[in-house]
C-alpha cells in the first residue's frame, strides 16, 4: 500500500471534497514492533563440528530490505537448541509429541502456519517449554502439491507470511483498559499478552532445507505429513543429548510507541442521528497488500462516494452513516479497538451494525459471508439484486450462485453463512460490546481447497496488483458485484424503518451451543454440575424470539411502536455481554459467541463453557461452575428484554 501516512493524507482530502458532514483523523499513541534494518533476523544451522549449514534467506533475492520477514511482537534475543516439528502448532499437537516422547523443552519448533492463529501456537509451544518457534507455510496448505507453481495463484516457494504473535488482543497492549492516547499511562507489566521467547518466519524452501536437517530418531504420525520434498520427522527424543545439528534464531525486533490514525466520515441521519450503521476497512498492510487490504479500501472508497453522491442529489439517511479506515490493524486490530473503546458508550447504545471489509476480493469462485445471526436476512435480501458476473451464473443472482456453491447445512434451500474470525476489525464491535457485524466477500473454492486458511499469498511479497488481476479479478467485474451488494445492506441497515433482523436466526447458533454441551457431558459429571436450568432458560429464549419475531413480521407500527421495538432488538443484542468479560480474555465479554481461547481465529458458541472445560481439565473446575451461572442468568436477561417482564406478568 506504499507510504501510509500519505495514503491517509490522500484519503482525508478525497474524502474532504465529498459531502460527508464530518471528516475526522482519530489519533493514538500505542506500541508496535518492527524489525531491525541493520541487524536482521535469521536462522542458523551448525553441524557436530560447529560448522554452519544453513542460513535462512529473508525473501527471495534476500536483498529486498524493505520487506524484512519477522513475526510483530516476538521476543528479542538469541536461542539455540535442537529443531522439533511441532505439525500446526495446536494442544493436541504438543501432547502428541508427549506421547511420542519427543523432547520439546529447551528446543526450537517448526510449525506449519494454518488450522490455528500464530499467536496460539507459539503460546502452546512457550507452555511446553520450547526456546523459539520457526513458522512456516506447507506447500500442502498453500499449494496444488505440484512442482512449478512459481507464477500461478499459488504461493511460491520463496513466500514468507509475516503476522503478528499476540496472545491476548486488547487494542493497544501498552493500555488495554482504556485508549491508547498520549497522557495515557503506558503498562509495562503485561508480558501475558505476547511471547516471552524469539518467533522468525520462514519460506518454504527453507523449511524444507530444516527438515532435512531434523534428528531422524522419531517419525511423525502419518497425518503429520506435508508437501516438503524431504522426510518428516518429530525431533530429538526426551534426555537425548547427542545432536547432530543444533538451530540457532537471532530475533532483532524493536518494540516502538508509535502514532496510529483512524480515518472517520459521517452521514448524519435525518430520524435517528444516534444511530449508527459503521462500515470499516483497516488502511495497513505487511507487504504491498493488494488484496489486503487493497481491495477492501477500493471498495470502501467507492461506497462512500456513493453514499456522498447520494447526499448530494437530497436524499438522506434515517440513521447516521459511519465509513472508517483503520490503522494498526495488521496488529492486531489495534486502531478500531482503540476507537471502539473511546466511543464505547455511544457505540453500546445506538450501533446498529458493524460491516467490516477485510481482504474482500480473495478469489474467483463465490460471493461468501461471516456474519453475526441478526444480520443473515439481510445479506441474503442483498446478494438477491445483484447479477452474477460468473460466466457459469450470468443469467441468475449472485444469491442464487451463491447457494449453489456454498449450501448451508443448516437452511434449506439457502446458502451458506460462516461464523466470525476473532483477528480482525470486526472483534472489537462484535465481541466487546454486542454490537452485530458481518464481514462479505468474494472467495476461492473452500470445498476443494478446505485446509487452506486463506488466499495463497496472504501477507507476502506476492500480494500484487498483478496477482490480483491475472488469477483472482481482471476486470474487476467482482469487486463491482461485492460493491452492488454492500450499497444494498447499507441501505437496508441506515433505512429500513424496522430494523431488518430476524432474531429466530439465534435458534442454530444456540443449537449448535447445546449439542457442544452434549460433548462435554463427562466434564459436567466432574465438576458436579446440573443443566436443568440452563437448558430451561435456553428453550424460553427459543419460544420467546419465534414468538417475538412472529408479532415483528405482521405488526403495522407507527414511529412510537418503531422505535420500541428496535430498542428491543439493539437491546437484545447487548444482552448477551456480560462485564467480568471471558476468562484470561476479558475484552471478550460476548458470552453467547467469541474466539475460542485456544484459537484466535475461530469464533465458538458458549466460549465460557469451552473456556471453563479446558480451565477444569486442568483440575480448576470452579471457572467451568461460573461460567454455567452466567450463562444461565444470561439467557434469563435476554428473554426479558423481548417478553419486557420488567412491568408485565410474563
Amino acid at each position: 500500500m506504499g507510504n501510509l501516512v500519505g495514503l491517509i493524507k490522500y484519503v482525508v482530502d478525497m474524502w474532504n471534497t465529498f459531502h460527508f458532514d464530518t471528516v475526522k483523523r482519530k489519533n493514538y499513541f500505542v506500541q508496535l514492533s518492527y524489525p531491525n534494518y541493520t541487524e536482521t533476523n535469521q536462522i542458523l544451522v551448525y553441524d557436530e563440528s560447529n560448522s554452519t549449514v544453513f542460513h535462512s534467506h529473508s525473501n527471495a533475492s534476500n536483498v529486498l530490505i524493505a520487506y524484512l520477514p519477522f513475526n510483530a511482537y516476538a521476543k528479542s534475543g538469541v536461542v539455540k537448541g535442537p529443531l522439533v516439528y511441532g505439525h500446526f502448532g495446536r494442544t493436541e499437537d504438543f501432547q502428541a509429541l508427549d506421547k511420542l516422547n519427543v523432547e520439546v523443552n529447551g528446543s526450537i519448533v517448526l510449525i506449519r502456519y494454518g488450522r490455528i492463529h500464530p499467536g496460539n501456537k507459539v503460546k502452546h509451544a512457550e507452555q511446553a517449554g520450547a526456546v523459539g518457534v520457526i513458522l512456516y507455510c506447507d506447500p500442502a496448505e498453500y499449494t496444488d502439491g505440484t512442482d512449478g507453481v512459481e507464477g500461478t495463484w499459488w504461493l511460491p516457494s520463496w513466500g514468507v507470511q509475516l503476522s503478528h504473535v499476540r496472545y491476548n488482543l486488547v487494542g493497544d497492549p501498552g493500555t488495554p483498559d482504556y485508549t491508547a492516547v498520549h497522557s495515557a499511562s503506558y503498562d509495562k507489566t503485561v508480558s501475558d499478552l505476547y511471547p516471552s521467547i524469539p518467533v522468525y518466519p520462514i519460506m518454504y524452501s527453507d523449511a524444507d532445507k530444516l527438515m532435512s536437517l531434523i534428528d531422524k530418531t522419531v517419525p511423525v504420525p502419518r497425518h503429520w505429513n506435508g508437501k516438503l520434498k524431504s522426510k518428516y520427522y518429530a525431533g530429538v527424543k526426551r534426555g537425548q543429548t547427542d545432536y547432530q545439528h543444533l538451530v540457532e534464531m537471532t530475533v532483532t525486533n524493536a518494540p516502538e510507541k508509535r502514532n496510529i490514525t483512524n480515518v472517520i466520515a459521517s452521514l448524519r441521519g435525518k430520524i435517528e442521528p444516534d444511530r449508527f450503521v459503521i462500515v470499516g476497512s483497516h488502511i495497513d498492510s505487511w507487504t504491498q497488500g493488494i488484496v489486503d487490504s487493497g481491495t477492501g479500501f477500493s471498495i470502501l472508497m467507492d461506497l462512500a462516494r456513493t453514499f456522498s453522491d447520494q447526499v448530494m442529489a437530497g436524499w438522506r439517511p434515517r440513521r447516521t452513516i459511519i465509513f472508517a479506515f483503520w490503522d494498526a490493524s495488521k496488529y492486531g486490530h489495534i486502531g478500531s479497538y482503540e476507537w471502539v473503546q473511546e466511543y464505547e458508550q455511544q457505540l453500546s447504545a445506538g450501533a446498529v451494525a458493524y460491516i467490516n471489509l477485510d481482504s474482500v476480493i480473495r478469489g474467483s469462485y463465490s460471493f461468501s459471508a461471516d456474519s453475526s445471526p441478526l444480520l443473515y436476512d439481510v445479506i441474503y435480501n442483498a446478494a438477491m439484486t445483484v447479477k452474477c458476473v460468473d460466466p457459469d451464473f450470468q443469467s441468475t443472482t449472485v444469491y442464487e450462485m451463491w447457494k449453489n456453491r456454498f449450501p448451508s447445512d443448516v437452511f434449506h434451500d439457502r446458502p451458506k453463512i460462516n461464523g466470525l474470525a476473532g483477528d480482525s476489525d470486526q472483534s472489537p464491535f462484535s465481541y466487546h460490546v454486542g454490537v452485530p457485524s458481518m464481514s462479505v466477500s468474494y472467495t476461492y473454492d473452500t470445498n476443494r481447497y478446505p485446509n487452506l486458511p486463506t488466499y495463497p499469498v496472504y501477507s507476502t511479497l506476492d500480494d500484487t496488483l498483478d496477482y490480483l488481476e491475472t488469477f483472482i479479478d481482471t476486470n474487476f467485474t467482482r469487486h463491482i458485484a461485492v460493491n452492488q451488494i454492500l450499497a444494498d445492506i447499507v441501505l437496508q441497515l441506515a433505512d429500513s424503518a424496522l430494523l431488518p433482523f430476524n432474531i429466530t436466526n439465534y435458534i442454530h447458533i444456540i443449537h449448535l451451543g447445546q449439542a457442544s454441551l452434549l460433548t462435554y457431558e463427562n466434564e459436567f459429571r466432574k465438576a458436579e454440575i446440573n443443566l436443568a436450568s440452563l437448558n430451561h432458560e435456553i428453550d424460553f429464549f427459543i419460544n420467546s424470539t419465534r414468538e417475538f419475531q412472529s408479532s415483528f413480521n405482521r405488526t403495522n407500527s407507527n414511529e412510537h411502536q418503531l422505535h420500541s421495538r428496535n430498542e428491543k432488538l439493539l437491546r437484545l443484542t447487548r444482552a448477551f455481554v456480560v462485564p467480568v468479560g471471558l476468562p484470561e480474555q476479558p475484552q471478550y465479554r460476548n458470552i453467547l459467541v467469541a474466539p475460542h481461547a485456544e484459537n484466535l481465529n475461530e469464533e465458538t458458541v458458549f466460549p465460557g463453557i469451552v473456556s471453563g472445560v479446558i480451565h477444569g481439565r486442568k483440575g480448576n473446575w470452579n471457572i467451568l461452575k461460573d461460567q454455567v451461572a452466567i450463562l444461565t442468568i444470561t439467557f434469563k436477561r435476554a428473554s426479558s428484554v423481548l417478553n419486557d417482564d420488567i412491568y408485565t406478568k410474563v
